[in-house]
């Protein structure tokens, strides 16, 4: 537990020894991974389903992310364009 104590207070795990510059560091926006360039809404069987780049669009539990209206499928995708 010193040991890890010490590393902390010689600065061996900080983005930058100066605490003005390192909470700049932290306080930048990521960037989104990836741009996508087209989005579509597309009929499915559960209603409509958003694509990007001809691709669905899935949840994070790996099912296909369907809106039960074409009105609420289009306010996704233009959060994705």
């Amino acid at each position: 537990m010193r040991d890890i104590l010490n590393d902390l207070e010689a600065g061996k795990y900080l983005s930058d020894p100066d605490p003005v510059r390192r909470a700049q560091i932290q306080m930048k926006t990521p960037l989104p991974k990836r741009f996508y360039k087209e989005v579509s809404v597309v009929p499915v069987e559960a209603g409509f389903a958003v694509q990007l780049d001809g691709r669905p669009v899935r949840t994070p539990g790996k099912a296909l992310l369907a809106l039960p209206t074409e009105a609420a499928a289009a306010l996704v995708a233009d959060e994705f364009a």
